[in-house]
């Protein structure tokens, strides 16, 4: 068998390369040069950046929000913690939406003045905040297409329906029923109203998106 005896310009190489690994090591990345992925759901019409996880925990709940007909990307500045600017769009009214943290100040003439200021503290009270996580957390399963037909054949009927009442109409048990239900509401077949917390007797409608149209694929 072969012995191969490192050579000095091998050592070096050895030496420089554990250099640079260190280095890497004690100099990490900026916080201010991450960035993460834009928000997409439903209702946006383009991902929405966003530096903050509280910035997220607002996307989530004016997706959720049934009033909320589309969310557009206003300004975004740059900075770990700076204001998240929307455009939100509700039955052909534009909303200016701000989120500020706690500690920021609001500006004296707000441009344009119609625009609304959301604290930090307003977004993630309880139980709403968690309540939207835990609906959006389901947003990824594959709902089967008959479980989806039959669930918008019943809320389609014109009557009240809560979350209860369509657990019946789920068939494919890969995945609990009202998961599967709240994942429609994720992508926009269905809507609930969160202002009153997540419950098994929390109303759900059709989606204005979806009022118009017959049950499809």
């Amino acid at each position: 068998m072969a012995c191969f005896k490192a050579t000095d310009r091998d050592k070096r190489r050895s030496i420089t390369m554990q250099g640079e690994v260190l280095e890497a090591n004690l100099n990490p990345v900026s916080a201010q040069t991450v960035r993460r992925p834009g928000f997409s759901s439903f209702k946006t019409t383009c991902p929405v950046p966003y530096a903050s996880r509280w910035h997220r925990d607002l996307l989530i709940q004016v997706t959720l929000d049934p009033a909320i007909d589309k969310i557009e990307y206003d300004h975004f500045a740059s900075g770990d913690e700076d204001p998240l600017h929307l455009r939100l769009i509700s039955n052909g009214i534009i909303i200016h939406v701000t989120a500020l943290r706690d500690t920021d100040d609001v500006p004296h003439r707000p441009d344009p003045s119609s625009r609304v200021f959301l604290r930090r503290s307003v977004v993630l009270m309880e139980p709403r905040v968690s309540d939207a996580r835990a609906v959006w957390a389901t947003r990824r399963l594959q709902v089967q297409i008959g479980d989806r037909l039959r669930i918008l054949s019943v809320v389609g009927d014109g009557r009240r329906h809560s979350i209860s009442d369509l657990v019946p109409s789920v068939r494919d048990r890969a995945y609990d029923p009202f998961e599967v239900i709240l994942s429609l509401v994720c992508r926009g077949d269905l809507t609930i109203d969160l202002r009153d917390g997540l419950q098994p007797e929390t109303c759900v409608v059709k989606s204005k998106r979806r009022a118009d149209l017959p049950p499809t694929a």
